[in-house]
């Protein structure tokens, strides 16, 4: 199994347009980060997120087929790329699977109400969009992918305003969890001893719907990876200067970046 980061930006993407520091200047190719998304790969390729350079990262990494997408939010950096999806489902029969928590199932099909037709027009993406099995009050079920055991993780993104997100652990040793200030509870228990543990924190200073990179460093302290992995990450920090900053305790993620597991 196999897991390749296709972004490993936040919102803006870096560099961000007109900026003018030194990490959008760069031209260090690690400093160059698309928006967040990731692809699993097991018998077949799993999508997480459809962001606005879907496109472009599918091109970029030569990807031309998927068996399924998994979705964390419904946020535009992590959805509107979905219509991207067609050239997928030009030569299928069957419709592409997507997968999301109940706010962005509710969210995808209405403002993507085309999708519901299950029609062979290649202007319409034909996908098959389902709730995660289980429910957010009770928890998930793991279930099958690609020949990957997936169990989705309940997280909260804006406590305030009470965005829900979604992070999965593969196979039992690879967690991926973006965009997320708190984690339940009860979904703990999925995340210690892991392989790799991927985290989404943009930047160092607290944030309203994020994890600072110094929280992140504690969960890693406190669930113990093998290998502790930090992305969405913003342009204020080059991946030299946090490469020497963590010093070990993580690695800033880069795109192309792989995980073998």
């Amino acid at each position: 199994m196999k897991a390749i980061v296709l972004g490993s930006g936040t919102s803006t993407g870096v560099p961000i347009v007109g900026c003018k520091c030194s990490v959008c200047t760069s031209s260090a190719p690690f400093d160059k980060r698309l928006r967040a998304a990731i692809l699993l790969i097991g018998d077949d390729h799993v999508l997480i997120d459809t962001g606005p350079d879907l496109r472009y990262q599918m091109l970029r990494m030569g990807i031309d087929h998927l068996s399924a997408v998994l979705y964390t939010h419904f946020h535009y950096d992590h959805l509107s790329g979905l219509d991207d999806l067609r050239p997928f489902t030009f030569d299928h029969k069957e419709q592409l699977l997507c997968y999301a928590n109940i706010q962005t199932h509710e969210i995808i099909l209405s403002r993507y109400p085309y999708i519901r037709e299950n029609v062979a027009y290649t202007t319409v993406p034909r996908l098959r969009v389902e709730m995660l099995p289980g429910n957010e009050e009770d928890g998930y079920s793991a279930f099958n992918l690609a020949g990957m055991r997936i169990q989705p993780i309940r997280m909260v993104h804006i406590p305030k305003a009470g965005v829900l997100s979604t992070g999965f652990v593969v196979d039992r040793k690879f967690g991926y969890l973006t965009d997320f200030k708190e984690i339940h509870s009860d979904d703990e228990k999925y995340l210690y001893n892991l392989e790799v543990l991927f985290l989404g924190s943009p930047i160092e200073k607290p944030h309203i719907s994020h994890i600072n990179h110094g929280e992140a460093l504690a969960l890693f302290d406190k669930f113990k990876p093998a290998r502790g992995v930090i992305g969405h990450l913003s342009h204020y920090y080059s991946h030299a200067e946090l490469t020497q900053r963590w010093q070990g305790r993580a690695e800033p993620a880069y795109d192309g970046m792989e995980f073998k597991f």
